[in-house]
């Protein structure tokens, strides 16, 4: 499965691709696509919030339940490629910019229903200025 990468232009595959869909999914309001109302995260009502230890845990919450989500007319994961196993806060401004460091299982040929193959995986989920960026570490 490879898709476009929206900053470049060139092709992504494999870890890159998950990522970049990762950041799709935290940066897309829940219930904002009209023909997809359960894509999406709580993330982007969340960045605005003044930080506190509540913010925190939604921001905690908000991230797996997002990623992990089974669609139920679907029966998959919005994200099938990655299963979080450990989120932890990186940093944390007072403007409200976070940083977490997740850690996880990234399966190849998730999409596919195929989750024999999988490997670890790190990446960051960095939340600044209304913005939802995921990378690969």
């Amino acid at each position: 499965m490879a898709t476009i990468d929206r900053f470049t232009g060139r092709p992504l595959e494999g870890i890159d691709d998950v990522w970049q869909s990762i950041a799709t999914i935290l940066s897309t309001p829940l219930a904002g696509l009209v023909m997809a109302r359960d894509f999406g995260s709580k993330m982007p009502r969340l960045v605005d919030r003044a930080v506190s230890q509540v913010t925190l845990i939604e921001f905690y919450a908000a991230v797996p339940d997002a990623i992990n989500r089974i669609n139920p007319e679907a029966l998959m994961a919005e994200e099938p490629r990655f299963r979080i196993i450990q989120m932890t806060l990186a940093d944390m401004t007072d403007a409200g910019h976070a940083t977490f460091d997740i850690d996880g299982i990234y399966y190849p040929r998730g999409h596919l229903g195929d989750y024999s193959e999988a490997r670890d995986a790190q990446g960051r989920v960095i939340v600044a200025n209304n913005l939802v960026i995921g990378s690969y570490v």
